[in-house]
């Protein structure tokens, strides 16, 4: 065999040369061993770090051993697969973020449509909720809201009940009539909100319209095998998003049934 090989694996030709000798001769004392691989004193101290580094070798009492090369080798093949996955993880990294900068260009230029006229991205929940309150105080006409039990109802309560105030026809479809819910529901009709139960089962999207002018949405995802949900919310004045969202809830509500 050649012991040459171990340099593609990182050793140098001084640390081939000494775990030749170790791996063939069995251990051997320090000053034995540096006489054998006549090399300097610097290029053998070198050679010893960088065997040890690697765990091909063992010191004990000034006696240098050889290490098993199926334990060195391997503990080798591990520590060079999580370098890889390190590598490989800010690779991925740096494709998306690159993809994130060339892709609104690229679909610009090809479809003349930037990705940011769609929707914008709203960050969480906290966010998504100011930005629903901001919307229904602009509301002149309508405001549809798509929810599932509804239980941020008291968070936009008074901004409702304003909207109310200002002749503003209010609608809420729930997914769910639970007690608590019912409470909600109850409340509501006692301020002239009308509210349906829709007719279906659970949808992975909901949403507040206001006027058919401006949406804030929410879309719910689940991986394959995970149990996790994952969720985007997003706020669009988008025509051609704001249509199907639209018909979306026009449907439902003429499906719904009367709380």
């Amino acid at each position: 065999m050649s012991f040459d090989r171990l340099k593609g694996i990182g050793f140098t030709d001084s640390e081939v040369k000494i775990y030749e000798l170790l791996i063939r001769d069995g251990e051997c004392p320090k000053e034995e061993l540096s006489r054998k691989a006549a090399l300097s004193k610097a290029k053998f101290d070198d050679a010893l770090s960088g065997l040890a580094s690697h765990g091909a070798i063992e010191v004990s009492d000034k006696i240098i051993t050889a290490a098993s090369p199926r334990t060195f080798l391997q503990k080798y093949l591990t520590n060079k697969e999580v370098d890889l996955e390190i590598q490989l993880a800010e690779v991925k990294r740096n494709v998306s973020e690159i993809q994130g900068l060339l892709d609104p260009i690229y679909s610009e230029s090809k479809y003349g449509l930037r990705l940011e006229e769609l929707w914008q991205i709203i960050d969480g929940l906290p966010a998504m909720e100011m930005e629903t309150i901001k919307m229904i105080s602009r509301a002149k006409s309508e405001i549809c809201i798509l929810a599932e039990r509804f239980t941020w109802y008291y968070k936009v309560r008074e901004e409702l009940l304003s909207a109310l105030d200002r002749k503003v026809s209010v609608k809420v479809l729930t997914l769910e009539t639970d007690k608590e819910t019912q409470e909600r529901v109850e409340d509501m009709k006692g301020y002239g909100i009308s509210v349906r139960r829709a007719k279906c089962d659970w949808r992975s999207m909901r949403f507040t319209l206001v006027d058919s002018s401006e949406l804030v949405f929410l879309i719910w995802a689940k991986k394959s095998n995970e149990s996790r949900v994952y969720y985007r919310p997003g706020y669009t004045k988008n025509p051609g998003l704001l249509g199907v969202f639209c018909d979306s809830f026009q449907y439902l509500w003429e499906k719904a049934k009367p709380i």
